[in-house]
């Protein structure tokens, strides 16, 4: 009975530890389950290497004993262990030399590899030697690459046998299924971005290459981007200068940049002999004279920066490692390169172009586009420092009568000479520029009237004593000025320069001058010829004036003059502007003369006193005067005004009566001119004054202004006859005019008609 019960207890017994053994089972395949979905979602979310085999270990420790774990891979000669726990604790990766150990085994057979017992007997089976402290238990598999191992994944222990099993082997090698994929994913990844990141590179290189205009900063901003994008020891570009035949480097990046500028003849080194065969050189392997940059280069690919067969220059990339660069790499570069060609080419056009336009053809001195911006720039830098710079204008002496006696060729030799001498003559720092025709100028930075006369003489003397040019009897008329001595703007300056010019010229020539010195100089008589020179030219330029720049002028001019010849001088200048205004308008010549006649006739009538007389006959001449500021398209415009244009031809009542003020004792004449334009009615301008409110002078003024306007022709309109304008005065009689006036000048008008007869 006792062994029936034993044996009925040895049957339940059985039957419970198989259903625990089925049990264990059915638990370890649903973990296995667990962790094989574990290792797929890691293998789909994450493309980090590092962050897989974190992932992966963490798994696996969850069936296996992980204590001891590492996954290696083979890279040439080397065993690179990427993960490796021992004792639990994390190593930082290492590298060892290709041995022939149980790592190398499962990766040179692709086979699995479990050692339960009884390793060392395994070891000697298979023929391989140990490596680092020995274990007790193995498992380790392959990781298959594209059907070739690359690496293996194993764990140890160091203390216990039969610590691993086949349903271990089995795990790890779907965790090494899993981990090869991940790792695909990851390179491919890896590539991608590569990609992006070299599209992206070649992209904004384009962008630089194309919005540049100046070589060597282009060039200096690509080296930064090749050296941030590839990590190279050094990058350089060189160019070629084919009149040393020498490799200039002109740009460079990375940790040994230190040969900025240096020179390398055709034929030396690898940037020479790939300048001389305008061929590609690659070399990534350990040779010792590579004669590079760097004299411990490992890696060197030079290219040749090429437009059609014209070598422009290299593009040198140096590497202290072997094998440093990519097939991918090599690529890009290469594009990098044929990108370069192009735009050094367009850029090194651009540039010649840019000389062509900056420089004279004839003269090879700057043009006169690139003294206004030379002269600009200097204005603003002597504005913010308070340095003074000096401007020196030069006219040829009798250069018209080589020109008519010997022909333009030889007036050209003669321009070329004087470009030559004075672009050898002057300081490295002035700016020379043919200012046009036989006009030349110079910018002398920091340099005030006194020095710049100096130098002015010297090169005065150099052209005299020419004997090519003293030949022909060519002399220089020299005109100096100075900011901010002569003008608080550039135009002010070149202004005083041509005055200056003027003075010269006016002397007999072969002189220099300015025309502060000539004020201060020379005679009353003198001193009015000046001022008239100086406002010829004032008013003969380009521009239009604004009336600051007359007004600014004639202040000057006063300073210079006695007191008691002021009014005389200053009137005798307002003359000459109001001359340049008639001159400009149509049919306008001696307008200011005839409004004054018949302005006479109507205050003698009306038994003007002397001085109101004096002051009614100036104003009269000159009641035109502010129509300076007046563009002579406009003054001449047969069609209608648009509002903005007639708002400018308006404004010419208060700029003469601004010029004007200036006058001594001119109050009288300024309020003439000032309401001249002044309706009877009320409805005229500036002011809008009607009736006896608007000066008797002005409403004089006003209606002789306008029989000499309607008896005149224009260019919208035919003069009127005489009998005609008369009417017509009548008609505007006690709303454009005072009735009384308009009844003065008719019955003077009949009263010389009647003369006549």
């Amino acid at each position: 009975s006792q062994v029936g019960l034993l044996m009925s207890l040895a049957l339940q017994l059985g039957t419970t530890l198989e259903k625990y053994a089925l049990l264990h089972e059915s638990q370890r395949r649903t973990k296995e389950f667990q962790l094989l979905t574990e290792l797929g979602q890691v293998v789909s979310s994450r493309l980090d290497q590092d962050e897989v085999l974190s992932a992966i270990h963490r798994e696996l420790s969850r069936l296996i004993n992980t204590s001891v774990f590492y996954v290696g891979f083979q890279d040439d000669n080397t065993i690179r262990m990427a993960f490796e726990i021992e004792d639990g604790k994390l190593l930082p990766q290492r590298e060892r030399p290709v041995g022939n150990g149980f790592t190398e085994h499962i990766i040179r057979t692709g086979q699995p590899l479990l050692i339960e017992s009884d390793l060392e007997t395994v070891r000697d089976q298979l023929g391989v030697v140990k490596i680092g402290r020995p274990a007790k238990s193995f498992c380790g598999v392959p990781i298959i690459h594209n059907g070739k191992p690359v690496g293996m994944m194993a764990a140890l222990h160091y203390e216990s046998e039969n610590v691993f099993h086949d349903r271990d082997l089995e795990l790890m090698e779907t965790a090494a299924r899993q981990l090869a994929i991940a790792m695909e994913n990851a390179r491919l990844f890896a590539q991608e971005q590569r990609r992006s990141r070299y599209l992206a590179f070649i992209n904004h290189v384009s962008k630089i290459a194309i919005s540049s205009q100046d070589a060597d900063k282009m060039l200096a901003e690509i080296v930064v981007e090749i050296q941030q994008n590839f990590h190279f020891d050094h990058i350089g570009v060189g160019i070629l200068d084919y009149a040393t035949k020498e490799i200039e480097i002109k740009a460079e990046a990375g940790t040994t940049a230190k040969a900025f500028g240096k020179r390398i003849p055709l034929g030396v080194g690898i940037m020479g002999r790939v300048a001389r065969t305008n061929q590609r050189i690659l070399e990534q392997g350990k040779g010792e004279h590579l004669l590079g940059i760097m004299a411990d280069s490992r890696s060197v690919l030079c290219m040749p920066i090429s437009y059609g067969e014209t070598l422009l220059g290299i593009l040198n990339v140096e590497s202290r490692s072997e094998n440093a660069f990519l097939e991918e790499e090599i690529l890009i570069l290469q594009t990098l390169a044929d990108l370069l060609s192009t735009a050094l080419h367009n850029v090194f056009v651009f540039q010649r172009m840019e000389h062509q336009s900056i420089t004279d053809s004839l003269t090879g001195i700057k043009t006169r586009r690139f003294f206004t911006e030379a002269v600009q720039s200097e204005f603003k830098r002597a504005s913010r420092s308070g340095r003074p710079f000096s401007v020196v204008l030069i006219d040829l002496d009798k250069f018209k009568e080589v020109n008519d006696t010997m022909g333009h060729l030889e007036g050209d030799l003669v321009l070329a000479r004087i470009g030559r001498l004075l672009d050898q003559k002057v300081r490295q720092s002035n700016v020379v520029a043919r200012y046009g025709g036989d006009e030349f100028m110079i910018l002398m930075p920091e340099t005030g009237v006194e020095q710049a006369s100096i130098l002015s003489e010297r090169l005065r003397l150099w052209i005299a004593t020419d004997p090519m040019l003293n030949e022909r009897h060519i002399t220089g008329s020299f005109g100096v000025a100075e900011f901010p001595l002569h003008g608080s703007s550039v135009e002010d300056i070149i202004r005083e320069a041509d005055a200056g010019m003027y003075i010269s010229k006016r002397s007999g020539g072969n002189k220099v001058s300015s025309v502060e010195a000539s004020l201060h100089n020379d005679p009353q008589t003198e001193q009015r010829q000046m001022i008239a020179a100086h406002l010829e030219n004032l008013l003969q330029r380009e521009h239009i004036p604004n009336a600051g720049e007359i007004v600014n002028a004639l202040k000057r001019f006063v300073e210079y003059i006695p007191a008691e010849n002021v009014r005389e001088v200053l009137m005798e200048a307002l003359t000459t502007i109001n001359q340049t205004v008639e001159a400009r308008e149509m049919h306008s010549q001696g307008h200011g003369q005839t409004v004054c006649s018949y302005a006479q006739a109507i205050a003698r009538e009306l038994s003007f006193g002397p001085r109101e007389m004096e002051d009614l006959t100036f104003a009269a001449q000159v009641h035109d005067v502010g129509k300076i500021v007046v563009p002579e398209r406009l003054l001449n415009k047969a069609t209608s005004l648009s509002f903005d244009e007639f708002q400018l031809v308006k404004s010419h009542t208060v700029v003469g009566a601004d010029l004007i003020d200036i006058v001594p004792d001119s109050k009288n004449m300024r309020d003439f001119i000032l309401f001249h334009q002044e309706r009877y009615d009320g409805g005229g301008y500036p002011n809008g004054l009607k009736g006896e409110e608007i000066p008797l002078g002005a409403r004089i003024i006003a209606v002789a202004e306008a029989y000499v306007n309607m008896t005149t022709d224009r260019a919208y309109a035919d003069g009127k006859t005489p009998a005609e304008a008369m009417q017509e005065l009548e008609k505007a009689s006690g709303t454009q005019f005072d009735g009384m006036l308009v009844r003065v000048l008719i019955r003077q008008l009949k009263g010389q008609k009647a003369a006549k007869a």
